[in-house]
């Protein structure tokens, strides 16, 4: 006899739907390398339904899936919450990020040329041709208050050549960790971590916003869901395998809440990669007008943690993506922690910018004002 707990995970994914395909690059399995993500989609945008619950089992609000939102993302209105505490602000005056409380090899390029309005400098990082990081270093990782939500804004420049790292998936450039991993875990090796980024698409000459999540250490790897929705192992049958609370929140063990598109690979030694994300296209452009790519443009994401109702995880947390006071990305049914840790928090942020395969020509982008909060100051 199967557990409340299983029963009502088992509802939860038959009653959000368990669906779609996203096309990849390398490696086997359709992943990309370290990677987050590629341009598929899941077909109509994926579960969104977060009502279609079993009973007793009820979102923490019973809001739609961001107003107005759609298949890139939506253009729903601005509720980012506000009256949040500042965990810390980052100015980019000098490159003496250890004082300020950064670590693990803090470095950089400091631009006085170059800096959002009102401010005297900014960060620089620019990519060699084939190189994987920024020349000149990164201010790397900064511990936060460990937090079941954050906000992050900081105002984004790219150089007038900027064209990413030329695949549909990269470079990562901003992270949130978790409490339950190591302060120098790999970020793409976690119990959580999140993506904001751009990727750029050279054919329509755009760049994407982009949300992701990654938590390949929770995968259950006795049941797998593949990218193509064929299955490993899970005893011959996917929607009767008993899943529990200590598995994937992402993609390999099964899709909950708002998906826009997902991945999971094998990465060797057991480990599965496990992502799902959110997009938006045309966040940034070639041609001048309000999104040119050179010139500075203002970004807020925010990151809210879903609740635990009776020891399981509830798909109600929240993702937003608002540019120049615009909502490109807004999602309310979204899976971030289970039971198996129910007081998951946010306890790190990291600029790390990284293009695995090398980038394609010499380019540069720039950040300033950066700042980290609980919600909206």
């Amino acid at each position: 006899m199967r557990s409340p707990a299983v029963a009502v995970l088992l509802g939860l994914m038959v009653a959000l739907g368990c669906k779609g395909t996203v096309q990849r690059a390398t490696p086997p399995d359709g992943g990309a390398p370290d990677g987050i993500p590629g341009d598929g989609a899941v077909p109509d945008g994926g579960a969104r339904d977060g009502t279609a619950l079993p009973d007793g089992v009820t979102p923490a609000d019973d809001g739609a899936p961001g107003a107005d939102a759609g298949a890139d993302g939506g253009s729903g209105t601005d509720d980012i919450p506000g009256g949040g505490t500042i965990l810390f602000e980052e100015h980019f005056d000098d490159n003496d990020f250890a004082s300020r409380g950064w670590y693990d090899g803090s470095s950089g390029t400091i631009d006085t040329a170059e800096h959002a309005p009102g401010s005297a400098s900014s960060y620089r990082c620019d990519f060699a041709v084939g190189a994987t990081g920024c020349t000149a270093g990164t201010p790397a990782r900064h511990p936060v208050t460990p937090s079941d939500s954050v906000y992050l804004s900081f105002y984004v420049k790219f150089s007038s050549n900027w064209v990413g790292s030329g695949q549909p998936y990269h470079p990562h450039m901003l992270h949130f960790v978790s409490d339950a991993d190591d302060q120098y875990v790999g970020f793409a090796n976690t119990h959580l971590t999140t993506y904001t980024e751009v990727v750029w698409d050279g054919a329509a000459g755009t760049g994407k916003a982009l949300l992701a999540l990654q938590d390949t250490l929770n995968v259950d790897v006795n049941c797998i869901l593949r990218n193509d929705d064929s299955f490993v192992g899970c005893n011959g049958n996917f929607g009767t395998y008993p899943f529990t609370e200590s598995r994937s929140v992402c993609a390999c063990n099964g899709l909950l809440g708002d998906v826009d598109g997902r991945d999971c690979f094998d990465t060797g030694g057991g480990l599965w990669y496990s992502a799902r994300y959110w997009s938006s296209a045309g966040a940034l452009t070639e041609a001048t007008g309000a999104r040119y790519k050179n010139d500075w443009h203002f970004v807020e994401a925010y990151f809210q943690m879903n609740s635990i109702q009776g020891g399981v995880g509830v798909p109600d947390g929240k993702i937003r993506w608002v540019q120049d006071g615009q909502t490109l990305i807004s999602y309310d049914h979204v899976l971030m922690r289970t039971g198996a840790r129910p007081t998951l928090k946010f306890a790190q942020h990291a600029i790390a910018p990284y293009i695995g395969d090398g980038s394609p020509v010499a380019q540069t982008f720039w950040l300033d004002e950066l700042t980290v909060a609980t919600a909206r100051p």
